[in-house]
């Protein structure tokens, strides 16, 4: 009961720092978008939020995401992956309705490979590896003000750890 008690506690807790948040006036933006990578599984699916956080730094905000790639299948191994991002992001140029920006955070990465193999008495072999190494990323990206509500993005970042990857995302963000 104590425990459930707390778990309520601290959802309410939450949900309430982000009420004062939002009334506060810090842009909050929350999309998602199609990634395109250059290790297996290549193609995925993110959802991402960004936060403005000018009273710490102007121009400065701070994003997470949580990227899903679909399953590759080359040859007779089964490649996943997900991955979780935390990023700053600096926006250092503005021009028209583009806001240009650089970007730096952590990644914690998910992998899990099968594959499966015949020996020379036919008997079917599977081979399963799993596992989760975190890493830092860098990258730029830009916004377009598609209107004062909705922003598209891109951004290229590279990521630096256990699976080095480029990624490239092109999606929309809608404000909150």
């Amino acid at each position: 009961m104590k425990k459930l008690v707390l778990k309520i506690s601290l959802i309410i807790l939450f949900a309430g720092a982000l009420f004062i948040n939002t009334s506060n006036a810090q842009p909050i933006n929350i999309g998602g978008g199609l990634v395109i990578g250059t290790s297996y599984p290549h193609f995925g699916v993110k959802v991402n939020g960004t936060y403005g956080m000018d009273f710490l730094l102007e121009n400065l905000s701070a994003s997470a995401a949580f990227t899903f790639f679909i399953p590759a299948t080359p040859a007779s191994t089964t490649y996943s992956r997900w991955a979780i991002d935390i990023d700053g992001h600096y926006k250092f140029y503005t021009l028209n309705k583009f806001d240009f920006y650089a970007l730096a955070g952590i990644n914690i990465a998910q992998y899990s490979t099968k594959y499966e193999w015949n020996d020379f008495l036919g008997n079917t072999h599977v081979d399963k590896t799993s596992g989760t190494k975190p890493g830092v990323n860098a990258g730029a990206g830009a916004l377009f003000g598609i209107s004062d509500n909705i922003k598209a993005f891109g951004e290229f970042k590279y990521i630096m750890g256990r699976y080095d990857q480029a990624e490239i995302t092109l999606g929309v963000l809608f404000a909150l």
